[in-house]
């Protein structure tokens, strides 16, 4: 596979894209937080036999680029929308990883009648959890941190909080050297306009006109109850365990299984 590039949204944007397959359903992958569409590789060999596939590099990771200094979710889920308006796509499911859950959330929240369907892999798992104090000192005490030295805090955020015991050495080291050798800048303020967006997600669940999917890991449990809650067309939440916060990379044999039973659900 090689990447492709287009320019978008009045020149201001250029995304960078693998695409493989020539199915009548098109599978949109977007990447999480400091990482880029590569980490989608089994499963764009996977489901390229049926599908047309596409994973893109959000703008500022990977080799995508935008002129613009704001990084909120709400410009990620613009450029996504004008992605899939630029690319003709037709029958889109949206498969949204970490923080690309809010950005699938707000594009899906268009009603754009091109998308069919929405996958989050590791999201939406505190919807209505109430933080202790201890925690909520935590994470205050980490932002600074970020700002002022993002290229090493970014790696003991993920030593911290996204591994599993069983993740291996070369995911880990794939994943701590992506975050470390992104632009901090971008970073940084992904991470906090994502942070702010997130408050207000049970909100936006109570707005969406598509049935939530969850493909989540279990080494951090989902709070159902708060979905429950919230999503008024409905979810399913498909658990898959011993994995850290990357599923796809982690077992991708497993994850490929559940996201093809996820898929035959949708159509």
């Amino acid at each position: 596979m090689t990447a492709k590039q287009i320019v978008i949204r009045d020149k201001q944007v250029e995304i960078s894209y693998l695409k493989q397959g020539d199915g009548d359903t098109t599978l949109l992958f977007l990447h999480g937080w400091c990482i880029n569409g590569t980490y989608w590789k089994s499963q764009i060999e996977y489901f390229s036999a049926n599908y047309t596939v596409y994973a893109i590099d959000l703008p500022g990771f990977g080799k995508s680029k935008a002129k613009r200094t704001n990084w909120t979710i709400e410009e990620y889920a613009n450029d996504v929308t004008a992605f899939i308006k630029t690319m003709n796509l037709k029958n889109v499911v949206i498969i949204g990883h970490s923080m690309a859950g809010e950005i699938m959330l707000q594009t899906a929240l268009t009603n754009n009648p091109g998308i069919k369907g929405i996958v989050g892999v590791d999201n939406f798992k505190v919807i209505d959890v109430e933080f202790t104090p201890e925690q909520m000192k935590q994470m205050t005490d980490f932002f600074p941190m970020l700002e002022k030295d993002f290229k090493n805090s970014a790696p003991v955020y993920a030593d911290m909080m996204l591994f599993h015991p069983s993740t291996s050495n070369e995911i880990k080291d794939r994943v701590k050297t992506d975050f470390a050798t992104s632009n901090s800048v971008i970073g940084y303020n992904t991470f906090m306009n994502q942070m702010q967006y997130a408050y207000g997600d049970a909100q936006r669940l109570e707005q969406l006109n598509y049935r939530l999917y969850l493909i989540n890991s279990d080494g951090f449990p989902t709070n159902e109850t708060g979905l429950k809650n919230h999503c008024k067309n409905s979810f399913q939440v498909e658990t898959i365990s011993a994995t850290g916060h990357y599923p796809m990379i982690e077992k991708p044999t497993e994850f490929n299984l559940i996201l093809e039973k996820v898929l035959a659900e949708i159509k």
